[in-house]
């Protein structure tokens, strides 16, 4: 079952990132980039989350069966993304190198040029989707309490957390000022997988000291508190530029424990509108929920909609946009297109997946160990 407001979320870090790529409007175009880490943090959170669950019903995790089920939800999709634009290309007479569609199709793109700007994130994301069940499945081997295996994550997350550091400090001040360009840090794997980690360390407490965080945030204190810090954390995206060394550095750590942060009050905090606006709210949250569920085909398909959707329109139709206009089209199109194109490919694919390798249902044990979603009302991790 999905959980709504996280679906909310992955509709605010997607329309962050288009807004982002419009380049309308200025304050966006700044910080809209931070869309991406906080999909970052949600992918660490749910993935690892589908990962504790399995150990719950099963005392181990399915390495294989994870795999072929995240392959069949990000590769069908990308790869006829990568299709589409090789085909394009070949129309219009400006191909893109081989390479680039190597890195592409091995997902090393963070390493390199690919063929799409955006497509570097899920470089990141496939690297850590092969680790993190390795990971677990070590330390389920390795330790001694088999009811919480997972206990030294918080030990795991700060080695992670430092070195991811250690190294983006060394590529900032250790690379010469006239070949440094600011994706040299925020792309690389090993610079930024402290992000998805953070999301794997605030799924284990959600998982397994869910009672010690529903404590935590019944204080009206603790709410505000973290609220503060929360803002803190994000503002650094306001203050200081993408190319800043101290946001390449420092600021990647805030930005992550600030979603985090955001994260677990979005699950932890309720009730607290007036009632003349929950109606209104509620009716907001259930859109922007819907959009979040088409949220990786809308990021898959949007830079190629913006780079070949309005000179279609001008062969096609000699339809020419203002700038207002074209970032409209642009905004609304690549949504609408998004959800086509997950309704074409993405979610076919996933009902097959869901046929042909069942992710199975919480267990009646797993379900009482979690009582807060019940009180709450946010269903248990185990969505695609």
């Amino acid at each position: 079952m999905r959980i709504k407001r996280l679906d909310i979320l992955r509709c605010l870090a997607v329309l962050l990132i288009l807004v982002h790529h419009g380049g309308f409007i200025p304050i966006f175009t700044k910080i809209g980039w931070v869309g991406v880490d906080l999909f970052f943090v949600l992918s660490g959170f749910l993935i690892s989350g589908l990962l504790y669950s399995e150990f719950k019903r099963l005392g181990t995790i399915r390495w294989g069966r994870f795999l072929i089920r995240r392959g069949l939800k990000i590769y069908p999709a990308f790869y006829a993304m990568i299709l589409v634009t090789f085909l394009a290309r070949q129309i219009i007479g400006s191909p893109h190198a081989l390479g680039s569609y190597l890195r592409e199709i091995f997902f090393i793109q963070n390493y390199g040029p690919g063929v799409w700007q955006h497509t570097w994130s899920l470089g990141v994301e496939e690297h850590f989707y092969l680790l993190l069940p390795i990971f677990f499945l070590l330390l389920i081997h390795f330790s001694n309490n088999q009811k919480d295996p997972f206990a030294s994550l918080p030990w795991a997350f700060a080695f992670v957390a430092v070195s991811c550091f250690l190294f983006r400090a060394a590529t900032v001040y250790f690379t010469s000022s006239a070949v440094f360009i600011s994706p040299m840090v925020t792309n690389p794997t090993h610079e930024r997988m402290d992000s998805l980690f953070f999301g794997v360390l605030l799924g284990y407490f959600h998982h397994f000291h869910a009672a010690t965080i529903a404590n935590f945030f019944e204080s009206t204190a603790n709410r505000i508190y973290t609220g503060l810090l929360v803002a803190a954390a994000l503002s650094c995206c306001f203050v200081f530029t993408r190319e800043n060394h101290f946001l390449l550095t420092f600021g990647l750590t805030l930005l992550y424990l600030g979603f985090g942060g955001l994260l677990l009050m979005s699950l932890q905090i309720r009730d607290v509108l007036p009632l003349r606006l929950r109606g209104h709210m509620e009716r907001l949250g259930t859109l922007c929920a819907a959009i979040g569920t088409y949220s990786y085909s809308i990021y898959l398909w949007h830079i190629p909609f913006q780079a070949f959707a309005p000179g279609v329109l001008r062969r096609l139709l000699h339809i020419r946009f203002g700038h207002v206009e074209q970032f409209l089209f642009y905004l609304a199109g690549s949504i609408v297109f998004g959800i086509l194109m997950a309704r074409a490919i993405e979610f076919p694919v996933l009902k097959l997946r869901d046929r042909l390798f069942p992710q199975g249902k919480a267990s009646h044990n797993e379900l009482r160990s979690e009582p807060q979603m019940a009180s709450t009302g946010i269903a248990p991790l185990g969505g695609p």
